[in-house]
């Protein structure tokens, strides 16, 4: 009786290994990831208050493009793990194909918002008992951060199309060796872009962004080049060969998919609005 109850609720030590292989990496990808922003925010904290509030301000409303990405391909990733299990890579392709169409369209939607309206959106965290002179300050540092960090994101969202569908298929390592490389070569750049170390430029907040951007953009790289080894994962072959979807899987992805989109959008949202109600007590708060 007491081993059918192991077997039933507990399991063995296999099933324990197997399932330790696949989340730490994700664990860890997923941690490195976050890390990033934060990370600019740290470095950026030891030039002064205003430099760190402006990053700190404009990393919350990244942080909303960032959860929504998530959230939109989540649902395409019910049916991608679906299909893998089934061996039908062409119904991997084709989950890959909606995750980039998805991602191209939120990220166009939200660098035109960001670049037409970012300055107000910015300016939303800038209350309280502060003086306007520090506002100013916060509010340009802000802007000079934004509008580097916007080059960013595409390569934010393609990373994360192509981390979740390996990661869908089982794959949980490349995602993780590209995070790593992706935090290290910006701690390089921060260190001498930020500080102008070893000749470099002393950039400020302006060489955190430039630091961020170089990384997303390495990281795309080292996950494109191993995901696209066709002996390694024959379902990414000719994934771009065409962006035609079945119309019955474009309909029940976008059923599932929507509220977990919906979902991620409006908790992130959320935790913005949280930190602007910490500005109406000043830049101190914010920091």
């Amino acid at each position: 009786m007491l081993q059918n109850f192991r077997k039933k609720f507990i399991g063995d030590k296999a099933f324990y290994k197997m399932v330790l292989m696949i989340v730490i990496p994700i664990i860890v990808q997923n941690g490195i990831t976050n890390f990033v922003n934060l990370l600019d925010n740290i470095m950026v904290g030891r030039i002064g208050t205003e430099q760190m509030s402006g990053v700190s301000i404009v990393n919350q409303l990244i942080f909303v493009f960032n959860i929504t990405i998530f959230g939109g391909l989540a649902g395409a990733g019910i049916f991608t793990a679906q299909y893998y299990g089934y061996g039908d890579h062409e119904g991997v392709r084709h989950t890959f194909r909606f995750k980039v169409l998805l991602g191209t369209l939120i990220t166009v939607v939200s660098v035109a918002i960001f670049w037409i309206w970012g300055e107000p959106l910015t300016g939303l965290f800038l209350n309280g008992e502060t003086s306007s002179g520090d506002l100013e300050k916060t509010l340009l540092y802000g802007m000079e951060y934004f509008r580097i960090i916007l080059i960013g994101l595409p390569a934010y969202m393609m990373v994360q199309v192509y981390s979740s569908t390996l990661r869908e298929c089982g794959e949980t390592v490349l995602p993780m060796k590209s995070g790593l490389i992706a935090v290290f070569v910006n701690l390089i750049f921060n260190y001498l872009l930020i500080y102008g170390k070893l000749g470099f430029p002393e950039l400020g907040v302006a060489g955190a962004a430039t630091a961020t951007v170089i990384s997303r953009y390495v990281e795309l790289a080292v996950i494109m080049l191993g995901a696209h080894k066709k002996a390694l994962y024959p379902y990414m072959e000719g994934v771009y060969r065409t962006f035609r979807i079945p119309a019955s899987v474009l309909k029940q992805i976008i059923i599932k998919g929507t509220p977990l989109l919906a979902n991620e959008a409006l908790w992130a949202a959320g935790t913005a609005i949280q930190v602007q109600c910490y500005s109406m007590r000043g830049l101190d708060a914010v920091a």
